[in-house]
């Protein structure tokens, strides 16, 4: 049989996407205390319309939360105990930017109310290449099933262990599926999101940008924002109209 490029095995496979999209959402974030020094942890509202002109405005996606296994094993106070008390993990470690490889196609089912899941995103953002976001360190999560004893102790072991600084890099990438960590959460499996991290900010320049994402009746005022270099679409429009839009853009040719 004929050898394929990773190009070919891309057009072939319609669950896979060369590009990679952050979402912004509406609601309430958590600004923990330990991170931004607040006597105590706050909820600032955010506006997903709001949110993506700013990161235009700026260049700059903003890590704002921790992610992670990890972030279950920051010392913290419960009454007068204090839990974690030797693990060297810091919170600040843990922050990242959050982008889906979920393909065009599919990015509105992203957008819907989805049970287990806190975070409701809408239909704006913005797509990288994955070399883009490669570039900048980003990496795609490492899942771990819950009911692996072995590696679960293994993780338990770093942050008081003389390896959890050399650890540090990682830590932001760990998840895990199934059944709870811990008594009282729920259980969770966001295998099907395929995320991918990059820990602090992320900045970029326009040119970074492959394509924007919003409501078609809202595409004229974001593509006027970037100087009318990056093309907007509305992927609850007809798809072979969205694409066709996109693939009138040289860098974007080859979308699938």
């Amino acid at each position: 049989m004929p050898s394929l490029t990773k190009e070919q095995r891309l057009e072939k496979r319609g669950d896979l996407s060369s590009y990679l999209i952050h979402l912004t959402r509406t609601g309430r974030w958590k600004r923990w205390k330990d991170i931004y020094k607040l006597p105590q942890d706050d909820f600032p509202t955010i506006d997903a319309k709001q949110a993506l002109e700013d990161i235009l405005s700026s260049q700059k996606i903003e890590a704002r939360t921790p992610y992670g296994y990890f972030n279950l094993k920051v010392p913290y106070q419960r009454g007068n105990q204090t839990l974690n008390q030797n693990s060297q993990v810091q919170r600040s470690w843990l922050l990242c930017v959050c982008f889906t490889e979920t393909p065009i196609d599919h990015v509105y089912l992203q957008t819907l109310n989805i049970q287990g899941r806190q975070l409701h995103f809408q239909s704006y953002g913005l797509a990288f290449s994955e070399n883009v976001v490669r570039g900048k360190g980003g990496n795609p999560i490492f899942y771990v099933d819950t009911t692996n004893q072995s590696i679960r102790a293994s993780l338990d072991a770093i942050p008081t262990s003389l390896i959890c600084q050399n650890m540090r890099p990682m830590m932001p990438f760990i998840e895990g599926f199934g059944p709870p960590w811990f008594p009282g959460n729920n259980p969770s499996d966001f295998r099907w999101e395929r995320e991918w991290r990059v820990v602090g900010n992320f900045d970029f320049q326009f040119s970074d940008i492959a394509y924007g994402i919003c409501s078609e009746n809202e595409i004229p005022h974001f593509e006027t924002l970037t100087g009318n270099t990056v093309p907007f679409v509305d992927p609850t429009q007809h798809m072979e109209l969205v694409k066709m839009k996109l693939r009138s853009y040289p860098k974007l040719a080859n979308l699938k």
